[in-house]
C-alpha cells in the first residue's frame, strides 16, 4: 500500500567518495575492455587496429559491451545518482538498493535519532520494530532540522558505532572485489573465449 508522505523536503544521494569509487571502477572496467579488444583473434583478423576498429568490432560483437553495461554501468548510475534517502513532510523514504525495496518510515514511528558521524552518518530508532536504522546523508544539518521540526529527540554527541558493516562499506567492498575479479577475467582472455563459444 502506497503511503502519502506529502511534499518532498530534502533528498540525500550517495556521498561524493562513493560516487568517485563507483565511477572509477566502472571507467576502469570499460578501459580494460577496450585494451583487451586488441588481443581478440577476430579483431586481429578482421578489423583495423585503431579506435574506430574497436568500435566497429563491438558493434559487430556487442555481447561484452552489453554485459558490462548491465552488470556495471546501470548499477553505477543507480547507486551513485539515484539511490538515497528522501525526507518528506510526514516521513522518510529509505531506498535500500532497489526500487522495490523502498522503505517508508513515518515520523510518528521514529522515537529518536543519533549523530554517528558529524558529517555524514546518523541513525533512527524505530518505535514499531524497536530497531536502529543507520544511513548516510550529504547535509546532516538539514536532516536534523527536519527531525527537530517534528519534535524527535536527538543525540548530537557523535556516538561511536560498533555494529556490523554499513551498507556503504558493503558496497565499497563489493565494487572493489567485482573490479578485481572482472579485471582478472578480462586480462586472462576468459571473456573472449566465452563470447567466441556462445556467440560467434
Amino acid at each position: 500500500m502506497k503511503v502519502d508522505l506529502g511534499k518532498k523536503l530534502y533528498k540525500s544521494k550517495a556521498l561524493m567518495p562513493l560516487k568517485v569509487l563507483f565511477i572509477s571502477v566502472c571507467t576502469m572496467l570499460f578501459i580494460n575492455l577496450y585494451i583487451q579488444t586488441y588481443i581478440d583473434p577476430d579483431f586481429l583478423k578482421n578489423f583495423d587496429h585503431n579506435f574506430w576498429g574497436v568500435m566497429n568490432f563491438h558493434a559487430a560483437y556487442p555481447e561484452q559491451v552489453i554485459s558490462l553495461i548491465l552488470s556495471t554501468l546501470i548499477p553505477t548510475i543507480y547507486y551513485a545518482f539515484i539511490r538515497g534517502i528522501c525526507f518528506y513532510e510526514r516521513g522518510v523514504l529509505v531506498n535500500r538498493g532497489l526500487p522495490f525495496m523502498n522503505h517508508v518510515i513515518e515520523y510518528d514511528d521514529i522515537t529518536s535519532y543519533k549523530i554517528i558521524h558529524h558529517k555524514y552518518l546518523m541513525s533512527f530508532m524505530r518505535k514499531s520494530l524497536k530497531e536502529e536504522l543507520l544511513f548516510t546523508v550529504q547535509d546532516i544539518d538539514r536532516a536534523v532540522a527536519i527531525l527537530d521540526q517534528h519534535n524527535i529527540k536527538g543525540d548530537l554527541s557523535n556516538a561511536q558505532f560498533h555494529g556490523v558493516m554499513t551498507t556503504s562499506k558493503k558496497l565499497i567492498i563489493f565494487y572493489i572485489v567485482f573490479f578485481i575479479v572482472v579485471t582478472i577475467l578480462q586480462f586472462s582472455g576468459f571473456f573472449i573465449y566465452v563470447n567466441q563459444w556462445l556467440f560467434r
